[in-house]
């Protein structure tokens, strides 16, 4: 998918949504440099609706559900595990967004979470993302 250029604009907005795919028909102008897309031919868009600029995010693998609430294992200053009940926000690729729970500069516990008890001691290492 190509990035769209500043110089593209929203022409006309369909205002209801598809219930069967969550989606909102829309058409857009832009230069066709190239002649990428020619008469009759369409193309899928994604657009940022939101930015929350400093925004608290975790991996998904962090965060656990627990009859509808969200919990995740922060590792104190002692390294002994605390569970912590905390409210999420929208996903972002592989991250979810914290809003409430957790305060910056705090670690938690991404992989090995089954073997994780409030009180344990653990020997945290830096997370690197694989993806």
């Amino acid at each position: 998918m190509r990035d769209l250029k500043p110089d593209t604009s929203v022409y006309a907005l369909d205002r209801s949504l598809d219930p069967k795919t969550g989606s909102i028909r829309y058409e857009v102008t832009f230069p066709n440099a190239g002649q990428i897309l020619r008469p009759g031919q369409f193309g899928n868009v994604r657009f940022v609706a939101d930015m929350k600029k400093g925004a608290m995010v975790i991996p998904q693998e962090a965060v656990t559900e627990l009859q509808g609430s969200y919990q995740v294992a922060v590792v104190g200053g002692d390294n002994r595990v605390e569970i912590r009940t905390v409210k999420v926000g929208d996903r972002t690729g592989a991250l979810w967004v914290i809003e409430d729970g957790l305060k910056a500069g705090e670690s938690v516990v991404v992989e090995g979470l089954q073997r994780v008890q409030p009180g344990a001691a653990v020997n945290p290492k830096p997370y690197a993302t694989t993806k």
